[in-house]
C-alpha cells in the first residue's frame, strides 16, 4: 500500500507545479515517500518500516538528504574503511561521505559497527551536524544539549520517541524530512540550500519529487524498462500494463520503481512558430500551441533546418503536454476522432481576397484541434468527424454512427464482452457539441445502449481505443439553484404569501395539476372548459411556477413529497401535453395566446458555482424552483433547461447520501448552498453536515446511463 500510494504522490506532484505540505503536517507517510524518491530507503526497507534504524541506514539517510544525493555513487568506496565495511558493503559509499563530511564517526578500535540500532539523540546528533551546528558549542551536556536544540529548530517534530529509544525507518525519515524546514547553523533553511522551494514553513514536494525523475525518452519498437515497475501511470492514470509502442514517451524514477508513460500525439500543419523561425521555443499545431521540450525538437522545427510554417509534423507530446519530439514524413500520418465543437468563415488576403472556413473539433484525446476545410461544406456543432493527416495535410470527413451496448465491468477494464485498451480514450458529447473526456472509471458499473454509444474504434487487439458517447454522464451541463424568474408571467402574478394568480398556494396548484387536489382547473382531475385567456395563462404559469419560499417548505415540512413533486416535474413534457389538451379544444385563439405567452421569453436567475447568473432565453421552461439543469451550446447559448428532482437527505458520506434506504451518488462538483429567507449562501458541506440543518438534495432524475447524482445540496437550518 506504502509503494502505491508513493507513486499516486509522485504523478500528483509531477502533474502540477507547486504541491506543498507543512512540515508540521506532512506527518510519516510523505517523509517516507520523500525518503523512497529520494532513495534512502528501497522498497523493501519500506514496507518494513517499523523495523530498527541502523547506523548504515542512517548514514544513507544523510547522503540522501543532502546535496551529495545526486552524486553520491561518483564519491567512490574503493578501499578499506573500517574493520566491518568494506568496499563491497551496500552502505560503503554511504558511510564514506557520512564521516568525511563530519556527521558520524567510527569507534576508536577501528570498526563503524554499521548494524548497530541507532537512538533518538544519536540521530538528533548526526542531523544538527548536518545542518552545520558546532555541537560543541551548545548549552549543556550530551544528550540534554542536542535534544534540546533538536526540539527547538523542529526536528522532533511529529517523533513519539524519546531519549535513549532506538529510532525505527520510520522515524529516522520523519527526522530528516524535518530537517528540510529547519534552520542551518547560518540562519538559512535547509531545504533552499539544497535548491528546494520552502516557503513559511512549507515545502515544495514537486520539487523534490522532480529532481530525482529521468526522462523524457522516446521508445523505439521492442523496447523496454530498464527495471520492472511497481506502478505504472498511462497519459496520467493509473494503468497495469507496462508495455511501451514505438513512439511512446516515457520517464521513470528507479528508486521509486514508477513510470509515466504518455502515448498523446498533435498532428497537421504548423500554423506558427516564436519567438523566431530560427530558434523557436513554441509551436502551432492545428490551433493548439505547444511548449518545445527538448532541443532535438526544436532543431527540427526550426528554419535552419527547412522546418516550421506549413510543415506537417507530428508532434509526441510529453508530461504537461510539452512536445519531446517530431514526426514528419510517413511518421507523421496520424487519424483523430471527435465532434464539431465551431465552424467559422472568414476573410483572408493571402492571394487575394477570399474566403476560409475553420472547423473546430473535440477530439476523443481531449484535444481541440483546429482543420481549415473546404468552405461551401457545412460542418454543424455536434457532428461527429474525423481528421486525418497525412503528407498531403489535413482532411475532415464526417463519419456515421457505429455502436455497441454493454455494461462496464466493476474495474472498467471492459465494455460488455469487448476489453477495453488501456489508454482508452472516451468522450462524452451532447447533440449542440458540447464534449468532455471521461476516465473509465467514471463508468464503472454503467450499461450503456446502443444510443449512448455513438461511436467507438478498436485497435490491432481488438480492443476499444476510442468510444463518443451519447450524453452519458450529464457532467457536461450546467448545474445551479433557481432564484428567481423575471418577466416569467406577463398578466399574472404570484404573490409573497406563496399563491399563484388563480388565488392557488403553491402547494396546491402542483396538487392542482396532478389530480390530487378538487380543486376545479383546466389541468386538474375535475377540469372546467373554460377558455378564458387569463385563466389559461395562468395554469400555465402554474406549471413554469418561479422560485418561492412556500414551494421550498413544502418540501422541507413534508407537505410536498418527492413522489409529488417528480409527477410533475419528471418530464418537460407536462407543458406540451397541456398545450396538445388546449390545441384539441381550440376554438377560440387560446392557443395563440398560450404560444405567444410563452414566445415571450425570460430572465431566470440563478446562483452556478456560489455566484449570481442571468440566463436570459427567448423561450420559458418548465422549472418550478430549487436545482436545475442548463443546456447549453458550445457558444454558451441555452437550449434546454430541465428541473433537477429533490431528496430530504438523512445521511451523508464521503460521495453518496441516503434518503430513507435509497442511496445516492454525490457528483464531484457538487454545490453546497445555504438557504435562509429566500437567499442562498454558498457554502461547503463541512459546514452544514450536522443534526440542525435539513438538506435537500436535488439530482439530475437517472435519465442518463451515468447520471442519477445529487447535483447541488440546499441546506435550511431547523431552527
Amino acid at each position: 500500500m506504502k509503494k502505491r500510494f508513493l507513486a499516486l504522490l509522485l504523478a500528483v506532484c509531477i502533474g502540477v507545479s507547486v504541491l506543498v505540505l507543512p512540515a508540521s503536517a506532512a506527518g510519516s507517510n510523505t517523509a517516507v515517500q520523500t525518503a523512497v524518491t529520494l532513495g534512502a530507503f528501497s522498497t523493501e526497507e519500506a514496507a518494513g518500516l517499523s523495523t530498527p534504524l541502523t547506523r548504515g541506514q542512517l548514514a544513507k539517510l544523510l547522503v540522501a538528504f543532502s546535496a551529495y544525493h545526486d552524486n553520491a555513487n561518483t564519491q567512490g568506496s574503493i578501499g578499506t574503511l573500517y574493520t566491518d565495511v568494506n568496499g563491497s558493503s551496500a552502505y560503503a559509499l554511504y558511510i564514506r561521505i557520512a564521516v568525511q563530511q563530519g556527521w558520524m564517526s567510527g569507534y576508536t578500535d577501528g570498526s563503524f559497527r554499521p548494524d548497530n540500532t541507532v537512538t533518538l539523540e544519536e540521530a538528533c546528533t548526526a542531523a544538527l551536524t548536518l545542518l552545520g551546528y558546532d555541537i560543541t558549542t551548545l548549552t549543556g551536556g550530551f544528550p540534554a544539549a542536542q535534544l534540546n536544540k533538536a526540539n527547538a529548530i523542529g526536528l522532533r517534530s511529529n517523533l513519539g520517541c524519546t531519549q535513549g529509544q532506538t529510532m525505527t525507518l520510520e522515524e529516522g525519515a520523519v527526522l530528516l524530512y524535518n530537517a528540510l524546514t529547519a534552520n542551518t547553523a547560518d540562519g538559512s533553511v535547509y531545504g533552499t540550500t539544497l535548491g528546494y522551494t520552502v516557503t513559511n514553513g512549507q515545502v515544495d514536494v514537486s520539487s523534490i519529487l522532480l529532481s530525482s525523475l529521468e526522462g523524457p525518452f522516446v521508445a523505439s519498437e521492442g523496447e523496454s524498462l530498464p527495471f520492472v515497475p511497481e506502478a505504472i501511470y498511462r497519459n496520467g492514470s493509473v494503468s497495469t500494463s507496462a508495455q511501451l509502442s514505438a513512439y511512446d514517451v516515457y520517464y521513470y524514477n528507479a528508486s521509486a520503481k514508477t513510470v509515466w508513460i504518455y502515448t498523446r500525439k498533435a498532428a497537421g500543419r504548423i500554423t506558427a512558430v516564436s519567438p523566431s523561425a530560427s530558434a523557436p521555443t513554441s509551436v502551432t499545431v492545428a490551433g493548439t500551441s505547444y511548449t518545445i521540450a527538448s532541443s532535438s525538437a526544436a532543431a527540427q522545427l526550426s528554419s535552419l533546418n527547412g522546418g516550421g510554417v506549413g510543415q506537417v509534423v507530428t508532434l509526441l507530446l510529453g508530461m504537461n503536454n510539452e512536445a519531446v519530439a517530431v514526426l514528419t514524413g510517413d511518421e507523421a500520418d496520424e487519424v483523430f476522432y471527435g465532434v464539431v465543437q465551431t465552424a467559422a468563415r472568414s476573410l483572408v488576403e493571402e492571394n487575394g481576397a477570399d474566403v476560409r472556413q475553420a472547423v473546430a473539433v473535440k477530439c476523443t484525446d481531449g484535444v481541440t484541434r483546429t482543420v481549415n476545410v473546404d468552405k461551401s461544406l457545412n460542418y454543424p456543432a455536434g457532428w461527429m468527424v474525423k481528421i486525418t493527416v497525412n503528407a498531403e495535410g489535413e482532411q475532415v470527413e464526417t463519419i456515421t454512427k457505429t455502436s455497441t451496448s454493454g455494461t462496464i465491468n466493476a474495474d472498467s477494464t471492459a465494455l460488455g464482452g469487448t476489453a477495453l485498451a488501456d489508454d482508452v480514450e472516451i468522450l462524452d458529447t451532447t447533440s449542440e457539441g458540447v464534449a468532455g473526456t471521461v476516465s473509465p472509471s467514471r463508468l464503472s458499473g454503467v450499461t450503456l445502449s446502443d444510443a449512448d454509444v455513438r461511436y467507438y474504434t478498436t485497435n490491432e487487439n481488438g480492443q476499444i481505443d476510442r468510444l463518443i458517447l451519447n450524453d452519458v454522464t450529464g457532467d457536461l451541463w450546467t448545474y445551479g439553484v433557481l432564484d428567481d424568474v423575471k418577466n416569467l408571467i406577463n398578466n399574472t402574478t404570484t404573490t409573497t404569501s406563496g399563491t399563484t394568480s388563480s388565488g392557488m398556494t403553491v402547494s396546491t396548484a402542483i396538487k392542482k395539476l396532478t389530480g390530487n387536489d378538487s380543486t376545479t382547473g383546466t389541468t386538474g382531475s375535475s377540469t372546467t372548459t373554460t377558455t378564458d385567456d387569463s385563466q389559461i395563462i395562468s395554469d400555465v404559469a402554474d406549471i413554469v411556477l418561479p422560485s418561492t419560499g412556500d414551494l421550498l417548505w413544502g418540501l422541507v415540512d413534508g407537505s410536498i413529497g418527492s413522489s409529488l413533486w417528480e409527477s410533475v416535474t419528471g418530464s418537460t413534457d407536462k407543458l406540451a401535453s397541456y398545450l396538445l389538451k388546449l390545441g384539441a379544444n381550440n376554438t377560440s385563439g387560446s392557443l395563440s395566446t398560450v404560444l405567444n405567452y410563452l414566445g415571450s421569453g425570460a430572465d431566470y436567475v440563478c446562483y452556478v458555482n456560489g455566484k449570481q447568473t442571468t440566463y436570459k432565453t427567448s423561450t420559458k421552461y418548465p422549472v418550478l424552483a430549487g436545482g436545475i439543469a442548463i443546456g447549453t451550446s458550445t457558444s454558451g447559448t441555452v437550449k434546454s433547461m430541465t428541473q433537477l428532482l429533490p431528496v430530504v437527505i438523512d445521511k451523508v458520506g464521503a460521495a453518496s447520501v441516503m434518503s430513507g434506504n435509497k442511496k445516492y451518488e454525490t457528483a464531484d462538483e457538487m454545490q453546497v448552498y445555504l438557504w435562509y429567507k429566500g437567499t442562498y449562501y454558498p457554502t461547503t458541506l463541512s459546514q452544514v453536515n450536522g443534526e440542525e440543518y435539513t438538506l435537500i438534495g436535488w439530482y439530475d432524475g437517472g435519465l442518463r446511463a451515468a447520471g442519477g447524482k445529487i447535483r447541488v445540496l440546499i441546506a435550511v437550518r431547523k431552527n
